[in-house]
């Protein structure tokens, strides 16, 4: 396991030596920093856990990474497959057009380039975006959890090896368990921060809230502040809004400062039922399928609307379904690092609801 400062995140190794832009505050930003939380003072008077807790222990709890639910799963994988008809019918109809101008005219000064452009887009641009996010899907592990650790005061990332010895060539694809990647920072070298990020769908603006963790190196003489490790999202940002964020630091800095429970009162443990099949996955991304009562008990507007649109919203949740399907039967189970384990003991009993 990598010890704090031992380790600094790929993407803020790149932009060592740059200078970061200013991380101010500003209640009213629509891009940045919206708040800086303090570890002795309070954010919110109703802590919650948004289901994010995954397990807990007696002085630990482990949150989920925010991609890991049993319903995310196949999100990506789909995305691709929508992506390689839609660039599929693109590709058809440029070159057809392409070869419609060349038997119509002898003259087309831009159809060499035109040809360049989507050669270009088809073979280099998207194949390099399809990787990523099938990497996300297929035999991916299923989570990367954060630990939080009060009896060590430390938090601990899990992610896959840094030398990418589970991702290379058939290690990949072989259904192994896969050991993570451990790196270890001190609670009292984390921050935490309430961020925003500016979002556009072409017609309409909205901002998207994160609880984001920022974490330093101890602070040496000759420094303002310490030397940027690593920054990294707690929670789900797609399900989080503008109070959200601060009940989740608040459970967090509750349970890590103040003995707080590892789940709020009233909040049940995450506990994931893994599909087994096609018909338990159709369940688990839509109301079309074995978990309609729960649908329709915890998520009732939803599941009207998706009930009374099915000809749109059947197909839509078939191909989900079917991909979210694949991704659980190629996921790889996690081995923690036996240092981790040591550490927070065994695991509390779950209570599931009733």
């Amino acid at each position: 396991m990598l010890k704090h400062g031992e380790f600094v995140a790929p993407a803020i190794a790149l932009l060592q030596g740059v200078e970061p832009a200013p991380n101010t505050v500003d209640d009213q930003a629509l891009n940045g920093v919206l708040e800086r939380f303090r570890k002795n003072k309070r954010a919110s008077d109703e802590p919650s856990a948004m289901n994010n807790v995954v397990a807990v222990f007696k002085d630990a709890i482990v949150l989920q990474q925010p991609g890991a639910s049993a319903q995310m799963r196949g999100f990506a994988l789909m995305s691709v497959a929508a992506g390689v008809v839609v660039q599929t019918w693109a590709l058809w109809m440029a070159v057809s057009s392409g070869i419609l101008s060349v038997f119509t005219s002898w003259r087309h000064p831009f159809l060499a380039l035109e040809m360049v452009v989507v050669a270009f887009l088809a073979f280099y641009v998207f194949p390099r975006w399809y990787l990523f996010l099938l990497r996300m899907d297929l035999f991916a592990p299923e989570d990367e959890p954060t630990v939080f650790d009060r009896k060590h005061r430390k938090v601990y990332r899990l992610f896959p090896p840094l030398d990418g010895s589970a991702d290379s060539g058939w290690q990949r694809l072989r259904l192994k368990p896969i050991a993570l990647q451990a790196v270890e920072y001190d609670w009292a070298c984390i921050t935490a921060e309430h961020r925003v990020t500016l979002a556009s769908t072409g017609q309409a603006l909205s901002r998207l809230h994160s609880l984001t963790l920022v974490v330093r190196d101890y602070r040496k003489p000759d420094e303002k502040e310490g030397r940027l490790l690593d920054e990294f999202d707690v929670g789900n940002s797609l399900g989080m809004g503008e109070y959200t964020v601060p009940m989740l630091w608040e459970h967090i800095r509750r349970f890590m400062e103040d003995g707080g429970p590892g789940v709020p009162q009233g909040e049940q443990l995450q506990v994931f039922e893994r599909p087994r099949s096609l018909w338990q996955s159709m369940g688990v991304v839509s109301p079309f399928g074995p978990k309609l009562g729960w649908w329709w008990r915890t998520n009732r507007f939803p599941t009207v609307l998706f009930l009374l649109l099915f000809p749109v919203t059947l197909p839509f949740f078939t191909l989900w379904a079917l991909c979210n399907w694949i991704s659980h039967m190629t996921m790889r189970k996690v081995i923690w690092p036996q240092e981790v384990l040591e550490r927070v003991g065994r695991p509390l009993p779950v209570r599931k609801s009733p």
